[in-house]
């Protein structure tokens, strides 16, 4: 553990110095091998971010946190993105449903506005974007088993379609970039 440059962040925190605590809990991050410690330090360093006026940042580390095995950290993460958001209610409801969606949510966001964005804009595209909101608006999942539920509906419903499309651009793609060599 760095615990020179962990203590002298802590300080700096404490003193309300958020850019020298930055400085030096990102030093720690960069060589500290120690999950608790690097959890310990990113706690920290999002309370650094926020009294330095970087919400999005200090969001993002909670949401990293958020992936913790540590129950306790998860809790502080979660109930720290709460208070940011009741802090920053300028910070868009598109940024913070980003942050919160899962991988798999992820994954099918990123995919549709990349095909809203290609040369293979097509009708399907919208189509697919109002049965992921039509399917979020018949269900508000609350348990885990919901969550997948609806995710399961939205991949039966959008993904596999628009995976074949995607497959077909890929391999046109591929076929470019072998061509090119």
């Amino acid at each position: 553990m760095n615990s020179t440059n962990f203590r002298a962040g802590i300080a700096a925190l404490k003193a309300e110095d958020y850019g020298e605590a930055i400085a030096h809990l990102e030093s720690v991050l960069e060589l500290e091998l120690h999950q608790p410690t690097i959890e310990r330090t990113k706690m920290a360093l999002a309370i650094a971010y926020e009294g330095d006026g970087k919400p999005r940042l200090a969001w993002k580390t909670c949401q990293d946190l958020l992936q913790s095995k540590n129950a306790k950290v998860k809790q502080w993460a979660d109930h720290s993105l709460s208070e940011l958001d009741k802090r920053y209610p300028s910070l868009s409801s598109d940024v913070r449903l980003r942050r919160r969606r899962t991988v798999k949510e992820r994954i099918i966001h990123t995919v549709i506005q990349w095909l809203k964005q290609s040369e293979q804009r097509l009708s399907f595209t919208e189509t697919a974007w109002e049965i992921i909101e039509e399917e979020r608006q018949k269900r508000k999942p609350t348990t885990p088993v919901e969550k997948l539920k609806l995710i399961s509906n939205i991949v039966k419903r959008a993904c596999i379609p628009l995976g074949q499309k995607l497959g077909a651009w890929i391999r046109a793609k591929m076929r470019k970039i072998k061509g090119k060599k």
